[in-house]
């Protein structure tokens, strides 16, 4: 886990005993509050600690689970918050977790999951709605974005896309999945600030996969600084020109790196 450069990390990670989770910052925007006090990384922080109570329990189903995170996330916040307001500081989130028989995923943001299933190639669950909202009013300021005020009437909303934080329905949007423990190799779960390797870099799943083999998720970061800094047009991307960057991976033999 890395900061972008010259900023506050608002990611987090957590692994267990056949788990594992990654958060990711959503919000603020210049000018807004969001209705709330705390800076962003607290409620990211306040959902890791909720996530990583209730995800050793193998009989709770991971939209539960998140569905009470967010729950005991809103109930951590004082009066002096709006939790109501659209644009209430929240994180997007990939988690996992290695049952006895099952792998099984959960994403919802831009965050991501791969799985590795060696000859039978990765396949990526990436959360990417928030890059198909119809007709989007992207504003060229510090980094070109969405509009605070178009998103206010997208964010957890039907048609829009769905973050962890102060709605309990965006755990019933999540992108959800299992598959045989026996068919899976290893499981990677990254923020955005890795999986732009591939989705703006041209990497390959498996290049990733071979690099944290070879070099460890240190190289992973380093390559992605590596190409944020020789990339020739950095405005031509919505977003930050660097951003945090986390990456898990989850061993179905082992344990985690």
């Amino acid at each position: 886990m890395e900061a972008a450069p010259t900023s506050t990390n608002e990611d987090r990670f957590a692994v267990g005993d056949g788990w594992a989770l990654v958060l990711d910052g959503a919000g603020r925007y210049p000018g807004e509050s969001g209705g709330c006090v705390h800076p962003v990384a607290w409620v990211v922080e306040r959902l890791t600690a909720h996530l990583s109570a209730c995800l050793p329990h193998p009989d709770r189903p991971l939209t539960t689970i998140v569905r009470s995170a967010i729950k005991a996330t809103m109930a951590d916040h004082g009066p002096t918050c709006d939790i109501t307001d659209p644009l209430s500081p929240g994180a997007t989130g990939a988690v996992a977790r290695v049952g006895k028989d099952q792998v099984e995923w959960l994403v919802l943001g831009d965050a991501a999951v791969v799985i590795d299933q060696g000859a039978n190639g990765c396949t990526s669950i990436v959360d990417d709605r928030v890059d198909h909202l119809p007709d989007a009013p992207v504003v060229e300021g510090r980094v070109r974005t969405y509009s605070p005020a178009y998103v206010a009437t997208v964010r957890n909303q039907p048609n829009g896309f769905w973050v962890l934080g102060a709605v309990p329905d965006a755990a019933d949007h999540a992108l959800v999945g299992s598959l045989p423990r026996r068919s899976v190799d290893q499981v990677l779960l990254c923020s955005d600030g890795v999986s732009r390797l591939t989705e703006r870099y041209a990497w390959t799943w498996r290049e990733v996969f071979d690099l944290h083999a070879t070099s460890g998720p240190e190289a992973l970061i380093r390559a992605v600084r590596t190409a944020e800094l020789d990339d020739p047009n950095p405005r031509r991307w919505r977003g930050k020109r660097h951003d945090d960057a986390t990456v898990v991976v989850l061993r179905t033999d082992t344990g985690s790196d």
